[in-house]
């Protein structure tokens, strides 16, 4: 049993990840934040004698941040933390993203009697120390005002930053000052990059996150959905040459395509899989007819869309 928190979204995902590959996916159940209290008591609570051990797991639900409960509240949570004192089949996981917790019942239980995972923002010099080990792990040479560099031209999210990071050095041997501003620059300032980058994650909140801020500087989501299609067909495309034995400066030709957006798709594939990009490109697709012959708003099936593949 375990709680992780805290307000580092990139070491939590870490840690749920960790346990998840322990479990098939058949055996994975997870509750988002709206979740019903007492849909969740029951799914942990009926047992069967032919199930296998199941991972539970509980992701920001509600009555977490709640300090101020109600009596129904109340009643709830004590029969939840009684089910939780007497599970001993499956592996229940709490996560809650916050930067304080909150004061009541379940914390407390939580805190109490589960293994608890704190999971801190990182300091930036400490984040320097980890990706300078990191850089010597993979016998690429970054210097040290490099990384200083790379890390005040990146958002501050460590999700996309550890991405970006992992693209550098799988492609280059040495990453110089300029291939920082070719590379980095243009993929901070190209915001179909930038959503792209949080659907890498695989991390619905913050993809939808992003999607919200996209949306509120004015992108219309039809244009996003265009802009999505379009780079996930480079990236179909780019796996087929790439069978081909062709390569990167080959393929940068064939697409008519810069270098820097050409390792952008060779990162996206590694991130993504073939499969699952071919899964999406088809979704589009799908929106795209929608959108023009069903007279359904583009944004709810665009956040449909994110529900269902994220």
């Amino acid at each position: 049993m375990k709680f992780i928190y805290g307000p580092e979204k990139f070491f939590i995902n870490k840690n749920i990840n960790k346990i998840k590959n322990q479990f098939p996916d058949e055996s994975i159940v997870i509750f988002e934040s709206n979740s019903d209290l007492n849909e969740i008591i029951e799914s942990i609570s009926t047992k069967s004698l032919f199930d296998q051990k199941k991972l539970i797991i509980l992701n920001n639900i509600e009555i977490l941040n709640s300090s101020k409960l109600t009596k129904k509240e109340e009643s709830i949570i004590k029969k939840l933390i009684y089910v939780l004192s007497n599970e001993k089949d499956n592996e229940i996981v709490f996560v809650n993203e916050t930067n304080k917790l909150s004061s009541n019942l379940l914390i407390d239980f939580l805190i109490n009697n589960f293994v608890n995972i704190e999971c801190k923002k990182m300091e930036k010099k400490d984040l320097i120390n980890q990706l300078t080990i990191l850089v010597q792990e993979k016998n690429v040479k970054f210097s040290y005002t490099n990384i200083n560099v790379f890390l005040e031209k990146m958002p501050n999210d460590l999700q996309i930053i550890m991405n970006e990071f992992n693209n550098l050095v799988s492609n280059y041997n040495e990453i110089t000052f300029e291939i920082i501003e070719d590379i980095i620059s243009k993929y901070a300032k190209n915001d179909v990059f930038s959503f792209l980058a949080s659907i890498e994650t695989y991390d619905l909140k913050h993809i939808y996150s992003k999607y919200l801020e996209r949306v509120s500087e004015g992108d219309d989501p039809l244009i996003l959905i265009g802009q999505l299609g379009s780079i996930f067909n480079d990236c179909i495309a780019y796996y087929y040459m790439s069978k081909l034995g062709m390569n990167n400066v080959e393929i940068s030709k064939k697409l008519k395509q810069p270098d820097w957006k050409v390792k952008k798709i060779s990162g996206i594939l590694r991130n993504l899989s073939f499969s699952k990009i071919k899964k999406i490109t088809k979704e589009l697709a799908k929106i795209d007819i929608q959108t023009k012959t069903t007279g359904v708003e583009s944004n709810e099936l665009f956040e449909m869309f994110l529900i269902k593949n994220f």
